[in-house]
């Protein structure tokens, strides 16, 4: 190195020092003769605000990330208020495009003014332009990539295949607390008459934070033993949708053991979340109406079933009513033949009296002819004829028990071969009238009203199994286990709104003038 002193015999060149100002000032009009028109800049957005859309200057960052997925290269960006206005990029920031908007994590291709601002010798971008197509053709790539791989992985119609309850009460809901898309939902559910067990579970519906949160609140809903989880959110942008377009979220949703059904809200697109889900609505309230019809559906099979099997009962009742008059037929039957059994021994006990009698009374006038004739007889002879005669009265004595014992004997038999043969048929058809009375004890739908279950007829008598059939001014009568309450049913359609409506309740007059408020839930078990 050259030191040019006093002593070297040459003249040292005159140096030239800048201030920082000039500096700056020199580099700020080199970058503008460098780039004297707007370049257009692909990067990810980084460290963009959540509030963007409502700030006057909003300032973020372009990366550019290598193979590990860090950031390599960085330059800051900026969004000035004039010109957002200037430009109509405001758009962008607050959610109006309908088809992009600007957020972290999103791989865009900005129009931008290089500038490098002298006083505080800062380097930046200024954003005058937007290419939002190559933003979404860039989301879009990463879905189909994302759907390919979940194609191969069969995990496309796996949620599907859970069996959806018959009755899916306890609902599981993940939305964003406090948002119009769980009023709705709320609002469909309350317009109904069923008892759904809501747990709800707040979550960032944009943004990427979304699949982290999404996630665990599927996990805790599982832990609490939901029957089926919704997922729904208000409409938006197709970059908002593309918060549900993310892998990890998907396969969570398709290998999910309980039914989920996505309600994101969006019209015309369907983001791989509704794809894998066992079920998607474009709506919260088209979500609830979807669980209520499932229920309504149920209940309508329970109450034909409740006919059915009313009808059925009377069909056995009145089977078991003819078996009755069969057996009283035959006790009658039974009866009549041992009240003829008992005259017939009676008449032959008095036949054989009879021909007993007749016999004695013959032998004895025998007897007495014979001791007229014999008169003259010797002794011997005399008491040889007695003993004779004593002898055929034996006999004839004898004859005559027997055959009475015989006829006795047949009588008792005749008397227990009947009794038995009675008591047999009413003895069966006893027990079969039993246990067709703990089965019509067992159906009775009085049953059902003690434990809380009430009936709604119209004023026909009819049960009543929908809401939409009841308009104002019916007549209603609601069965409790107590007795009736009468109603009139005033003002309200027979379905409750939906989305900011009301709760769907009814209220009516019962018989004696006082409103009663018929919105009572009934749950089928």
């Amino acid at each position: 190195m050259n030191h040019n002193g006093p002593d070297s015999g040459t003249t040292a060149p005159e140096r030239r020092v800048l201030t920082v100002r000039q500096l700056n000032e020199e580099i700020s009009a080199a970058v503008d003769a460098a780039f004297p028109s707007t370049v257009w800049v692909r990067g990810e957005v980084q460290r963009l605000p959540a509030d963007a859309g409502r700030r006057k200057h909003v300032y973020f960052e372009l990366h550019e990330t290598g193979g590990s997925g860090a950031a390599e290269y960085q330059i800051p960006v900026s969004l000035m208020d004039w010109d957002r206005r200037r430009f109509g990029l405001g758009r962008f920031l607050d959610g109006t495009d309908p088809d992009f908007q600007i957020a972290n994590k999103i791989e865009v291709c900005l129009e931008c003014k290089l500038d490098f601002y002298a006083p505080f010798g800062k380097l930046s971008l200024k954003i005058v332009g937007v290419d939002r197509t190559f933003a979404l053709g860039r989301l879009e790539a990463r879905r189909r990539e994302i759907l390919a791989f979940l194609e191969q992985e069969e995990l496309l119609t796996r949620n599907a295949a859970v069996p959806l309850p018959e009755l899916p009460l306890r609902i599981g809901l993940i939305t964003a607390a406090g948002s119009a898309a769980e009023q709705d939902f709320q609002t469909g559910l309350a317009a109904s008459p069923w008892a759904f067990q809501v747990t709800m579970r707040s979550t960032k519906v944009q943004g990427e934070r979304v699949q982290a949160e999404v996630i665990a609140a599927i996990e805790k809903h599982l832990a609490g033993g939901v029957e089926v989880i919704v997922i729904t959110r208000g409409g938006g942008s197709r970059a908002d949708l593309s918060w549900f377009d993310q892998k990890d979220l998907a396969v969570t949703i398709a290998r999910c053991p309980v039914p989920v059904i996505t309600a994101i809200g969006h019209q015309i697109d369907r983001s791989i979340a509704d794809l894998v889900a066992h079920h998607a609505c474009k709506t919260p309230t088209a979500a609830a109406e979807f669980l209520v019809d499932r229920v309504d559906l149920a209940a309508g099979r329970v109450a034909d079933g409740v006919q059915r099997l009313r009808t059925a009962a009377a069909r056995l009742l009145d089977s078991s009513s003819l078996q009755l008059q069969v057996a009283d037929r035959l006790v009658r039957a039974t009866d009549s033949a041992l009240r003829q059994g008992r005259v017939r021994v009676r008449d032959s006990a008095g036949m054989l009296y009879r021909l007993v009698t007749g016999r004695l009374a013959e032998g004895q006038s025998r007897l007495a002819d014979l001791r007229s004739r014999l008169g003259s007889a010797t002794v011997t002879e005399v008491a040889d004829s007695r003993q004779r005669l004593d002898s055929l009265r034996i006999q004839v004595a004898t004859s005559a028990l027997g055959r009475l014992a015989q006829a006795d004997r047949q009588r008792r038999h005749l008397s227990r071969q009947l009794g038995r043969e009675a008591v047999r048929p009413v003895t069966a058809g006893g027990r079969r009238l039993d246990g067709l009375a703990t089965q019509v004890r067992l159906l009775d739908p009085a049953r059902l009203l003690a434990r809380g279950y009430t009936i709604t007829l119209n004023s026909d008598g009819k049960i009543l199994k929908k809401a939409e059939l009841i308009a104002a001014g019916d007549r209603l009568r609601t069965r409790f286990a107590d007795g009736d309450v009468n109603s009139i049913v005033q003002t309200g359609s027979a379905i409750g709104g939906t989305g900011q409506g009301g709760k769907g309740k009814r209220k009516g007059k019962t018989s004696g003038g006082k409103e009663e408020d018929t919105g009572q839930k009934t749950l089928f078990r």
